[in-house]
């Protein structure tokens, strides 16, 4: 018996089947209506991803008031008895969710070890410990501090928040007069200064299981970067990688971060420079992979991510597919014109036009794009799945994506 289950959830599910964000990790698939008692703790945007029958659900304004959620949660456990597990699959529930594991005796990570998996500082500092190659970094104190800091490292600089995610805020600092406009214009205690790291970026994602061993592992290579996607509009996406030389070298490393920083019966997204002559740390999240990377790794390897992880944290039985290491998939998203709002006058399906292109999230013209921070998984410019060819095929077809697809907007006034 999996026991009482309190889910966080922010998460929306969307009516329009062309839609697939969110799908993988719907209640209805994760959990299993004869053994998991669940109750909901969600938002308003979460609520359409909670199943119109289930019968526990309660509603905050805001997951952000820790205070409101707190009393909200006491007076659920007076009402219901304890929960027997806590899981929120958002990046944004990850310390609310350990808060209350602490709080309430649950087992699972607490605040101490998430810490590690949400502050950029703690994380390196960790791997800096057990001898792992990360970026020189520092936490961001007083001007003075950091302009000597980054002379120190040398320009260009990178400057990010200490717990952010999806590249939202992340600066690439070129002159100590970028660096001082922006002590100008800003606080400094939430942010950290690092090295300028140069070489490809590529992710490994997975599950491990309850010994911190790896179930599943898949290593791709970005097309672009999360930085450029955000900064400069430019497309994102990535590709599988195929060869096992540069697998075994990616996973290997992966793991022994993991390894060090304690992660156990958890998913993972972790990035990595590849600058060459050696592998250098970028960052680690303790979930499952944004964008389109966990539709891909179901469709072409039929694991999904999230239900696997879910799998392990109730301590169900395991029965994992044998991935095919040579086959490939891919993504890419087209981000949205600039400035938002945009009304969309028309845009170029690629399904049928580009290989290995399967499905596609095309604006029909008049549909309105708007801005949502943080999240690749909405409408956006257009988002492309690829699958059935070998990495270079794979790459060819992201490539020629890019390179035909056509969107036209008009400003909404």
């Amino acid at each position: 018996m999996s026991g009482a289950i309190l889910f966080l959830t922010r998460w929306p599910l969307y009516e329009d089947e062309r839609r697939w964000e969110n799908r993988l990790a719907a209640p209805e698939v994760v959990f299993d209506p004869e053994t998991d008692r669940v109750t909901y703790v969600c938002d308003e945007g979460g609520r359409s991803g909670v199943p119109a029958d289930a019968e526990r659900v309660h509603v905050v304004p805001d997951f952000g008031d820790l205070d409101g959620v707190l009393k909200l949660v006491d007076a659920i456990v007076r009402d219901q008895g304890p929960f027997d597990h806590v899981i929120g699959f958002s990046e944004m529930l990850l310390d609310l969710a350990a808060t209350l594991r602490e709080r309430y005796g649950i087992p699972g990570p607490g605040p101490e070890e998430i810490s590690r998996f949400r502050d950029k500082t703690v994380m390196k500092e960790t791997l800096h410990r057990a001898g792992l190659r990360v970026p020189r970094w520092a936490s961001c104190r007083t001007e003075e501090q950091i302009l000597a800091t980054a002379e120190e490292f040398g320009y260009p600089v990178i400057v990010k928040p200490v717990r952010g995610a999806s590249s939202q805020g992340v600066r690439e600092i070129a002159s100590a007069e970028e660096l001082r406009a922006l002590c100008a214009e800003r606080t400094l205690d939430d942010l950290e200064i690092e090295e300028f790291v140069q070489g490809e970026i590529l992710h490994v994602d997975g599950v491990l299981d309850a010994e911190g061993k790896p179930l599943f592992l898949c290593t791709s290579r970005y097309i672009s970067t999360c930085l450029d996607f955000e900064r400069l509009g430019e497309p994102l996406g990535s590709v599988f990688q195929t060869d096992p030389v540069a697998r075994g070298r990616c996973e290997d490393f992966a793991v022994r971060c993991l390894t060090a920083l304690g992660l156990r019966s958890s998913a993972f997204h972790l990035e990595l420079f590849d600058t060459g002559d050696e592998l250098v740390f970028l960052e680690v999240g303790a979930r499952v992979p944004g964008a389109d990377v966990s539709y891909v790794i179901h469709d072409v390897h039929g694991v999904n991510l999230f239900r696997l992880w879910t799998d392990v944290l109730l301590d169900r039985p395991l029965d994992l597919p044998v991935p095919d290491p040579e086959l490939s998939g891919g993504w890419l998203i087209i981000p949205g014109p600039r400035p938002l709002p945009q009304r969309v006058t028309s845009a170029t399906p690629l399904l049928g036009e580009v290989p290995y292109v399967y499905r596609e999230l095309v604006p029909r013209q008049g549909e309105v794009l708007v801005s949502r921070p943080g999240s690749y998984a909405t409408l956006q410019g257009g988002r492309f799945l690829f699958r059935g060819g070998t990495q270079e095929q794979i790459e060819a077809a992201v490539r020629q994506a890019r390179a035909q697809y056509r969107l036209t907007t008009e400003p909404v006034l």
